[in-house]
């Protein structure tokens, strides 16, 4: 027996030796990975570098008289686009487009290794687990070796060795995949905003050895730095103006446009969950944006930008905790909210479920809502309507209170009330005065002299509106609207500007135009035969921009200028 012990133990040791040298050798190549993706971040910062640089300054009088002495269509271009060489800034656009590839192959490759070193790590534990047994079992047999065969038992290797081996495997391999998920962050993280100080600090913490410095908490240091410089400011949802969502209309270029006005949160159109949980998180680097497109598709369902990170809520229709769950956390790291859609009224939703049909179910609106709360970092909330009576409308408001909401947003109607019928601004009273919480109000808010009377008759925190912005955007102006034909083509710059959907913009244009003119004069009829952003550029005079954004796309999100 005391043979079978020794091999037994020289066996295991040997078998542990195989796995801490295949280990070894996937931290080398997961440190090879590192060093060139390394590379590829120092591209990127400089790529960044040079399309950040500040535009020239043409407010000179000798600029002004260089400029007007040789103003050609061309030097117009030039001088908007932020005086800079369109080929030089196309060279830096492919630079940062190379770069990201790059790091998120880098990714790709890091998880697989990883994947294989979690499979080792495990057979290093079965194998603590095998020489404990092994041990016990000897230790069972020693016992009954007499004294005066004591001289005649051998000395056997020691199982600490095995278990030194496997201990030093899981501690590697737990640092490795720290520094995998602080690198995943750091990919996710990069954006046309990204700051030269921001990406120096990426630099460094790239450069990290994390289990070299283990043992003095640097890495653990670095990580919760990361995680307090990257964590998204919360929602205050005190005396705010915002943006409703609206389909078709409620895109990033409206989003932005009604921020640029004065709205201080902005929802996005309602997406249904089954539809975000058929995409993938992109990013697109000709326009500055964080895309998430159908898989094997080049649609795009849902669109954001760092510069409305801390205000966009993202709403989503939805009759299924689970699913709801999946969808949100494809999305939740680039939204501020994420918003459960209970008051849409149109066929579609109720027939799904959705909408307004959970109105009448408060033990599905329970599961969802909590289900988001308990497994999401960013706030839950959800816009309600009017149920058949006050008191109804009450009751189902405090329980959704109870589930810890930071706020609540109603809209002044029932289900079966349509948009001609006034808003019951009464009954968002009552709800105002049940909860703690803040309660966003909506309904008839057509005028910016509407967002005050609102609030002193309902008394809510906060006041949302829908078709009085999708008129004219300018509603959230305190110094008053503009003419609705400048702020029209102020959208389509902003639809140029960040690539929306060309039936959107069409949607919303002509939404516009109905309100305030007449389809059925050229002007309408014109917008119908666009196909493209480029024919409504060239409907609305707009052709330099479209071309000037078309050429030099991120440059563009950082002139002030040329918006």
């Amino acid at each position: 027996m005391k043979d079978e012990d020794m091999e037994a133990r020289i066996e295991q040791k040997k078998k542990i030796s195989e796995i801490f040298k295949d280990f070894m050798t996937g931290i080398t190549q997961l440190e090879e990975l590192g060093n060139a993706a390394n590379t590829f971040l120092l591209r990127f910062q400089q790529g960044l570098s040079f399309l950040q640089r500040p535009p020239m300054v043409t407010s000179s009088k000798l600029m002004e008289n260089i400029i007007k002495k040789n103003e050609t269509r061309r030097l117009k271009s030039y001088i908007e686009a932020g005086c800079i060489n369109i080929h030089d800034a196309a060279q830096s656009t492919r630079a940062l487009h190379t770069s990201l590839s790059g790091l998120s192959d880098h990714l790709i490759k890091a998880k697989s290794l990883l994947i294989e070193l979690e499979r080792l790590t495990d057979e290093a534990a079965l194998a603590i687990e095998s020489a404990t047994q092994l041990d016990k079992d000897s230790s069972d047999k020693l016992r009954q070796v007499t004294c005066d065969e004591e001289n005649e038992t051998a000395q056997l290797p020691q199982g600490p060795e095995i278990t030194e081996y496997a201990a030093l495997i899981a501690v590697i391999y737990s640092m490795m995949k720290q520094n995998y998920a602080m690198q995943e962050k750091i990919v996710r993280s990069l954006s046309l905003k990204t700051s030269s100080g921001e990406l120096e600090t990426y630099s460094l913490m790239w450069s990290l050895r994390p289990f070299v410095e283990a043992s003095s908490g640097v890495f653990d240091f670095f990580v919760a730095a990361f995680d307090v410089a990257t964590k998204k400011t919360k929602m205050d949802y005190q005396n705010k103006l915002v943006l409703a969502p609206m389909v078709r209309v409620g895109t990033l270029s409206f989003r932005m446009l009604a921020a640029e006005y004065g709205a201080d949160i902005t929802y996005g159109e309602e997406i249904i969950d089954h539809k975000l949980v058929k995409c993938e998180r992109r990013i697109n680097v000709a326009y500055g944006t964080t895309e998430f497109v159908e898989k094997g598709t080049d649609n795009v369902v849902f669109s954001t930008c760092n510069e409305e990170r801390n205000r966009v809520v993202f709403q989503m229709g939805t009759s299924d905790a689970v699913r709801a769950l999946k969808a949100a956390e494809i999305v939740c790291n680039d939204v501020a909210t994420v918003d459960i859609n209970m008051g849409c009224p149109k066929a579609f939703s109720i027939q799904g479920g959705m909408g307004a049909a959970l109105l009448s179910k408060p033990e599905l609106i329970h599961d969802i809502l909590a289900t988001l709360k308990r497994n999401l970092d960013v706030p839950v909330t959800c816009k309600i309507r009017l149920l058949k009576s006050p008191a109804d409308t009450v009751e189902l408001a405090r329980r959704i209170e109870k589930l810890g909401v930071p706020a609540l947003a109603v809209h002044g109607r029932k289900i079966a009330d349509r948009p001609r019928d006034p808003a019951k601004w009464d009954e968002i009273a009552d709800v105002v005065a049940a909860l703690s919480i803040p309660v966003i109000a909506n309904g008839d808010v057509l005028e910016y002299d509407d967002f005050s009377r609102i609030k002193t008759a309902t008394g809510a925190a906060s006041v949302m509106v829908a078709r009085g912005a999708m008129w004219n955007a300018s509603i959230f102006s305190p110094k008053g609207k503009s003419h609705w034909e400048d702020v029209k083509k102020k959208y389509l710059r902003k639809s140029i500007l960040w690539n929306n959907d060309v039936k959107s913009t069409k949607y919303t244009i002509k939404e516009m135009i109905a309100h305030h003119s007449c389809l059925e004069l050229p002007e309408g009829k014109s917008i119908n035969k666009a196909d493209t952003l480029e024919d409504l550029a060239r409907l609305y005079d707009l052709e330099d921009y479209f071309w000037t954004v078309k050429n030099i796309g991120p440059l563009t999100h950082d002139l002030n200028h040329v918006l």
